[in-house]
């Protein structure tokens, strides 16, 4: 039985000993068109919004085409993968030209930016998808820090945040005025 080889991508987060082994470079250099498309779509209609906005059928064809991409590339078979990654881009064309001939349109990021008054652009979006739109597209966000709310729940549930969140529970009309980063850590001095 033939060992099974996991596949290694020659990339920056890969470690040097899988530079130069032909299948994996083959790989690698086959699926590149194929994420360029994907990554074009996703920032037009959203991220896995596309086979949403579609047929079921068109959306079945599709998954059925990504899995057998998936299985020729855990079976490391760069021929397979260079095929099936020429599918998935006429899918990709395909699921674009459809969810636009059914009247849906591109995405249009949901984004909300303030200027505080020691001068910090920040934009709050909707979706993570709406946040990278606006990053990507939108020159008024250039050097903007943009959330999406899954990142601010993410920073208002943290530990830090837990003092601030039981005094605005207690006192719901509370306003945070000024934040000041000491360590509460600190030993007590007695």
């Amino acid at each position: 039985m033939a060992k099974k080889i996991s596949r290694k991508r020659p990339d920056a987060f890969a470690p040097n000993s899988n530079y130069a082994e032909p299948v994996t470079d083959a790989i690698h250099h086959a699926i590149k068109p194929l994420d360029r498309i994907a990554n074009r779509m996703e920032l037009k209609w959203g991220s896995e919004q596309l086979p949403a906005l579609v047929s079921c059928e068109t959306a079945q064809r599709f998954g059925s085409a990504k899995a057998k991409l998936d299985k020729a590339i855990l079976d490391n078979d760069a021929d397979a993968v260079a095929k099936k990654a020429s599918v998935l881009i006429k899918g990709w064309q395909k699921m674009d030209q459809e969810a636009a001939s059914d009247g849906h349109t591109a995405l249009e990021p949901n984004i909300w930016s303030h200027t505080t008054e020691a001068r910090f652009k920040f934009a709050v979006a909707q979706g993570n998808a709406d946040a990278i739109k606006a990053i990507r597209t939108a020159p008024e966000m250039e050097g903007v820090a943009v959330y999406s709310l899954d990142e601010i729940g993410r920073i208002l549930e943290s530990d830090s945040m837990k003092l601030v969140n039981s005094i605005k529970n207690v006192f719901p009309d509370s306003k945070v005025t000024k934040v000041l980063m000491d360590d509460l850590n600190d030993e007590v001095p007695f």
